[in-house]
C-alpha cells in the first residue's frame, strides 16, 4: 500500500507549478516572456527595466486601437439607433422619451468624441473618452430599464450587455479603464434597481447574474487582450534589440573586414584570384612565380639596402675625401685634373645610387627646405625643349601662386625628370604632346579616401599627361615596383618610379596614375602645401672654411680616419685620431678640456657614436659633436630632430660640406 501511494503523492510546489503555468496559459504568455516581462498585475503598466517602454507603448497602442475604435464607435452609434425600432414595438408608450435619450443625448455624444479622434489631443484623452462613453450609453440603458420596469418589460439590461462587448472587445479600452466604466455601470444599475425601481426580486437576481457575469468575463477578455498587446509589443522590442544588436555586430564586422581590405594591395588580389582560377595552367603559373619573384626582390632590397648602406658608404668616404684633397691641391693646368674629376664624378654616381636604393625602400630620410616647386618644374621644361625632338611638344599650365612645399630640391627635380623622361620615351615613335599642370587643390575626406596615404588637408598638385602608347591593367598595376620596365634592354634601370613614388610616400604625399593603351598615361603627384618660409635658398658658396681647433675624430675604419685627418689638417685643425672607442673615451677623460670638437662614426663595435658623445659630456657638457652615419633612419627622432644638440652628416663626405658643418657647429653658442 505504502508503495502505490507514493504514485498519488503531490508536494506544494508541484501544485504551486500547475497553477502558475494555468495563469500563464490563461494570459497568453509563454513561460520564458512571463518571467522576463515585468508588469503590474493590476494596471498592467511595464514596471521595474521596463518602465521606460510605457509611454513607447501607449503611443503604439494608441496608433493600433485609433481604428478599431473609430469602427466601434460607427457600430454602436447604428445598433444604439436601430434599436429605437424595439422602443416602438415594446414600449410604445415610453417611444418619445427612449427616443429623446438615444438621439438626443447619447448619439450626439457618440458623433462628438467620433468627431474628435481627428484631432492630435484625442491621443492624451482617448481612454478617458473612452470610460466616459461606456458610462454615458450605459446610464442611458440604466435610464431605460428603470422606466420600462415601470411597465413590466424587464428586458432592457441586455443592452448592458452589448456596452460590455463594445467596451471590453471593439472599443480597445484598455483593461483598468474599461473596468471602472463597467463597475460604475453595475453600480449604477444596482442603485437604481434596488433603490429607485420596483424590480422583483427574482428578475433581479436574474439580471444580477447575466449582467454581472458579462461584466467579469468582459474583464477577464479585455485583461487578456491589453497583456496580449504588451507581451507583442514586449516581443517585438526584444526582436528590434536582438536586431540592433545584429546590426551592431554586423557593422563592426564591416568595418574589420574593410579595414583588412584596405591593407591589401591590388597585387595580392589579382594573385589570388589568378590562383584559385587558372592553377593547373603552367603558364599562368609562371607568371604567378615572376610577379611573387618581384615582390621578394622589393623586401630583399630593402634588407640590403640598410645593410650595405655602412660598408658601401664607408668606401665611397675615402675616395671622394682624397679626391677633394687633390683637386684642391692639383693646378687648373695639370694633366692629372682631369683624371681625379672622373673618379669624383664616379663615387659621386656610387653615393647617388645607394641614395636611390635607400630611397625606394624608405630607409633614408633628408633635411626638406621650403620649395617652390613652379621654379623647379619651368627649369626641367627649359632644360627638356633643348634636347626635344621636334614631333613632341609640351605644354604648361603653371599656377605663378601655387606656394611652397618642404622638399629637397633635388629630389623634386628627380622626380619631374623621371616622369618628363618616361613620358618622352613613350612617345619618341609617334609624337605628341606632354602637358604638365601644377596647382593648388584641397583634398575632402571623399578624395582621401578614394587615393591610398592620401590625408584631408591643402595639396600642390602636379599632373604630366602624355599622348603616348599607354599601359595595360597589368603594366599599371606593376610600374612602381623596383626593376620593373618595358623599355628594351639599356634604355632603363627600372629603378626610375619606385624612386619617384619613395620620395612622393617620404614626403607624405601621394602618386596616382591613370593610362589607356593607344591613348597615354596620366601621373598625378600630390605633396602637402607648406604655409610659410624661404624658398629655394642656394648656397653658392664653394670655398672651404678653415680653423684652428682641436678635433678628436673617432671610427672604427683605419682608412676614414686616415683620410678624415689628412682632410681636417689641411683645413688647419689640430686632429687626435682613434679607431677605438674605449681608447677614445680614455683620452677625453685624460685631456677633457683639450678638444673642442667630437667627430664620431654612429656605428661602431662596442658602442654607438652617440653613446659615446653621451658619456665624453658628462665629463665636459659643453664639448660639441658631429656624428656620421650611412643612413639617418637608424637614428632616434630626438637626436634627428631640430632641437638636438648633435649635429648628423650623411656619408659619403664632401670635403667643402664637411668644412661648413664643422665650422658651424664649432661657432655655435
Amino acid at each position: 500500500m505504502h508503495t502505490i501511494d507514493v504514485y498519488y503523492q503531490i508536494d506544494s510546489q508541484t501544485i504551486m507549478n500547475i497553477l502558475k503555468n494555468m495563469r500563464i496559459n490563461f494570459q497568453g504568455l509563454s513561460p520564458k516572456s512571463t518571467e522576463s516581462m515585468t508588469f503590474n498585475k493590476l494596471t498592467l503598466s511595464f514596471t521595474g527595466y521596463l518602465s521606460n517602454f510605457e509611454s513607447e507603448f501607449l503611443n503604439d497602442y494608441f496608433v493600433k486601437a485609433l481604428s478599431p475604435f473609430r469602427f466601434s464607435l460607427i457600430l454602436a452609434m447604428m445598433f444604439y439607433g436601430a434599436f429605437a425600432l424595439l422602443d416602438a414595438v415594446t414600449v410604445p408608450e415610453l417611444k418619445d422619451i427612449f427616443w429623446f435619450i438615444r438621439f438626443v443625448i447619447v448619439l450626439p455624444v457618440l458623433l462628438s468624441v467620433f468627431t474628435l479622434t481627428y484631432f492630435k489631443t484625442f491621443r492624451k484623452y482617448m481612454q478617458f473618452l473612452i470610460t466616459f462613453i461606456m458610462f454615458i450609453t450605459g446610464i442611458g440603458i440604466i435610464i431605460m430599464i428603470i422606466l420600462a420596469a415601470r411597465v413590466s418589460n424587464y428586458s432592457y439590461y441586455a443592452g448592458l450587455i452589448l456596452i460590455f462587448i463594445f467596451g471590453y472587445t471593439f472599443a480597445k479600452a484598455r483593461f483598468i479603464y474599461a473596468s471602472l466604466a463597467g463597475w460604475l455601470i453595475v453600480i449604477a444599475y444596482e442603485i437604481s434597481a434596488i433603490w429607485i425601481s420596483d424590480t422583483p426580486f427574482t428578475i433581479l437576481i436574474n439580471n444580477n447574474f447575466f449582467f454581472i457575469s458579462s461584466n467579469i468575463i468582459g474583464m477577464l477578455i479585455g485583461y487578456s487582450l491589453e497583456l496580449s498587446s504588451r507581451r507583442d509589443f514586449y516581443m517585438r522590442k526584444l526582436l528590434e534589440l536582438e536586431q540592433d544588436k545584429v546590426k551592431a555586430v554586423n557593422s563592426t564586422l564591416e568595418k574589420r573586414v574593410i579595414e583588412r581590405t584596405r591593407q591589401l594591395t591590388n597585387i595580392n588580389l589579382k594573385l589570388k584570384k589568378e590562383m584559385e582560377v587558372r592553377i593547373r595552367s603552367e603558364k599562368e603559373r609562371s607568371e604567378l612565380e615572376t610577379q611573387l619573384f618581384q615582390l621578394k626582390k622589393i623586401e630583399t632590397i630593402g634588407t640590403l639596402a640598410g645593410g650595405i648602406a655602412h660598408d658601401f658608404n664607408n668606401i665611397l668616404t675615402p675616395i671622394l675625401g682624397y679626391t677633394d684633397m687633390a683637386l684642391e691641391e692639383l693646378p687648373e693646368e695639370s694633366t692629372l685634373r682631369f683624371d681625379m674629376e672622373q673618379i669624383n664624378n664616379a663615387a659621386i654616381r656610387g653615393k647617388d645610387l645607394i641614395q636611390q636604393i635607400l630611397t625606394f625602400s624608405r630607409e633614408v630620410n633628408v633635411e626638406r627646405k621650403p620649395v617652390k616647386i613652379n621654379q623647379i618644374v619651368v627649369e626641367i621644361i627649359n632644360l627638356l625643349k633643348a634636347s626635344l625632338p621636334h614631333e613632341i611638344e609640351i605644354r604648361k599650365n603653371i599656377d605663378p601662386g601655387v606656394g611652397i612645399i618642404l622638399a629637397d630640391p633635388t629630389h623634386i627635380h628627380q622626380i619631374i625628370m623621371n616622369l618628363c623622361t618616361n613620358a618622352i620615351h613613350a612617345m619618341k615613335n609617334r609624337g605628341g604632346f606632354l602637358d604638365i599642370t601644377v596647382d593648388c587643390v584641397t583634398v575632402d575626406q571623399k578624395t582621401a579616401k578614394k587615393i591610398n596615404n592620401l590625408r584631408i588637408g591643402n595639396y600642390v598638385r602636379i599632373r604630366l599627361s602624355d599622348t603616348g602608347h599607354g599601359m595595360d591593367r597589368r603594366t599599371r598595376e606593376r610600374v612602381f615596383e623596383p626593376f620593373f620596365t618595358r623599355k628594351e634592354v639599356g634604355s632603363g634601370s627600372g629603378l626610375g618610379l619606385s624612386v619617384v613614388h619613395g620620395i612622393v610616400s617620404n614626403y607624405d604625399g601621394a602618386i596616382t596614375v591613370e593610362s589607356t593603351p593607344g591613348k597615354g598615361t596620366s601621373f598625378t603627384i600630390y605633396l602637402p602645401h607648406h604655409i610659410s618660409g624661404a624658398a629655394n635658398e642656394k648656397d653658392t658658396s664653394d670655398l672651404l672654411t678653415r680653423g684652428f681647433e682641436h678635433i678628436l675624430l673617432v671610427d672604427d675604419e683605419q682608412d676614414i680616419t686616415f683620410m678624415g685627418k689628412k682632410m681636417l689638417e689641411n683645413l688647419g685643425y689640430k686632429v687626435t685620431t682613434k679607431t677605438d672607442v674605449r681608447e677614445a673615451l680614455e683620452e677625453f677623460k685624460r685631456y677633457p678640456d683639450e678638444f673642442s670638437l667630437l667627430v664620431t662614426d654612429q656605428t661602431m663595435p662596442k658602442m654607438l657614436g652617440t653613446e659615446l658623445a653621451e658619456k665624453m659630456r658628462e665629463i665636459n657638457s659643453r664639448l660639441k659633436v658631429i656624428i656620421i652615419t650611412g643612413y639617418i633612419d637608424k637614428l632616434s627622432d630626438q637626436i634627428i630632430s631640430k632641437n638636438s644638440s648633435y649635429e648628423i652628416i650623411l656619408k659619403p663626405i664632401k670635403l667643402s660640406e664637411f668644412s661648413k658643418v664643422i665650422r658651424k657647429v664649432l661657432d655655435r653658442c
